[in-house]
């Protein structure tokens, strides 16, 4: 059993769901907007792309004794594009501020909307600071490198292009997480990133290992902006691992068994130019169960018709030895059987419930058991505060 599995947190217990909240601070001044204005509040977070918020507002003011009314926020600064911003959610609980920070970043569009029916209202969207570093578009291949020692080398890069127009912006890595990333990792054959802005290939890369990635800068000061980027593995940092029951804190949930593209074997075919000979590896499911991949027949106790074993063939993958072709055929398998269960659910909010948490999931009879977030949306409105998540099911390895 993984040391997630043994600890799962019930949601419920000793906890005071009663009074969520939120705050927003907009260069450094914390927004103090009336409660009858705001309409809701959704934070955001994905595999494919940094994180994002949106806060809807109520826009018209209609004005009193018969005063001429106006548009409160649309015709302001308060909102503009290009302001930084922070993004807090949570709970006040026995009257003690228990809100996460669930963003840093900038507000980059401001949009208002003028119905046929009904008063005005506003949306303004924000984006994790790290779109801020997306520069120029590259091609890069790296060879015989570990994750972290290519991280150090992008933001290196990447602080070097944007000091040349914001000389007193400055983006550094946090080198203790990453010494003691290198510790675990091994060296990737090859590496490849194509056509695209560097912290957004890091970003993803972040998400396909399982690292958390996030941008950390001081409150205050008259100095350069120093802004560093943590890149690290989920285990450096203790979170909980929550355990949601459908009809108590399980609100809904609605998982997803594919077979369609689902094989039993991956092979990688190359060329070995030094040895001059054909480079095959094979990789099956069964080799990948100890790292948390299904088997339908254990852990989903279903059987299968008798039919040929399936099998991808990759040609499309450079390889030049039997090493590297192990790396791909492993992605590759990983890949493939880890779609095999996801499901999208919903549950009260939890602003610790991020992507790359572990959650188990009760009382879904076949479909009860371990499952890794891949997405969240947490949002405030009417209904309260809830989080609704992606999460693929995992064996409890």
């Amino acid at each position: 059993m993984s040391a997630a599995a043994t600890v799962p947190f019930e949601v419920y217990k000793g906890q005071d769901f009663y009074v969520p909240s939120f705050r927003i601070v907009i260069r450094d001044k914390e927004l103090a907007l009336p409660i009858h204005d705001v309409i809701s509040v959704t934070y955001t977070e994905t595999e494919s792309d940094v994180d994002s918020f949106d806060l809807t507002v109520s826009n018209w003011d209609p004005g009193l004794s018969g005063a001429q009314g106006k548009f409160k926020y649309s015709d302001g600064d308060l909102f503009t594009p290009w302001q930084d911003v922070e993004i807090f959610m949570g709970y006040y609980r026995n009257g003690k501020d228990e809100m996460r920070r669930m963003l840093l970043g900038e507000i980059v569009t401001m949009t208002p909307n003028f119905p046929a029916s009904g008063p005005s209202t506003l949306t303004v969207r924000g984006l994790n600071l790290l779109h801020r570093f997306r520069t120029k578009q590259q091609t890069a291949t790296y060879t015989g490198k570990k994750d972290s020692d290519i991280a150090r080398q992008l933001i290196s890069a990447i602080d070097k292009e944007i000091r040349q127009s914001i000389p007193r912006l400055h983006l550094q890595p946090d080198n203790d997480e990453l010494s003691r990333n290198l510790k675990q990792e091994v060296e990737i054959p090859t590496l490849e990133m194509s056509n695209e802005y560097p912290i957004n290939f890091l970003y993803k890369r972040s998400k396909r290992i399982g690292y958390e990635m996030f941008v950390e800068e001081p409150a205050g000061g008259t100095g350069d902006r120093v802004v560093t980027v943590h890149y690290r593995r989920p285990d450096m940092v203790t979170r909980p691992t929550y355990q949601l029951e459908w009809g108590k804190t399980l609100i809904s949930f609605e998982p997803s068994f594919q077979t369609a593209k689902q094989v039993d074997k991956v092979t990688v075919r190359g060329w070995d130019p030094l040895k001059a000979q054909n480079i095959k590896v094979t990789v099956t499911r069964a080799d990948l169960l100890a790292e948390g991949i299904l088997d339908p027949q254990q852990d989903l106790k279903t059987s299968r018709r008798q039919a040929p074993d399936r099998e991808e063939i990759v040609v499309d993958e450079t390889v030049q030895n039997q090493s590297e072709a192990q790396v791909v055929a492993r992605r590759r398998m990983r890949q493939i059987a880890q779609g095999m269960v996801q499901g999208r659910g919903k549950t009260i909010g939890l602003p610790d419930l991020r992507a790359g948490v572990k959650i188990r999931l009760e009382n879904l009879g076949r479909f009860t058991g371990f499952y890794q977030v891949i997405a969240t949306t947490h949002t405030i409105g009417d209904g309260g505060y809830t989080t609704d998540f992606t999460a693929r099911m995992e064996r409890d390895t």
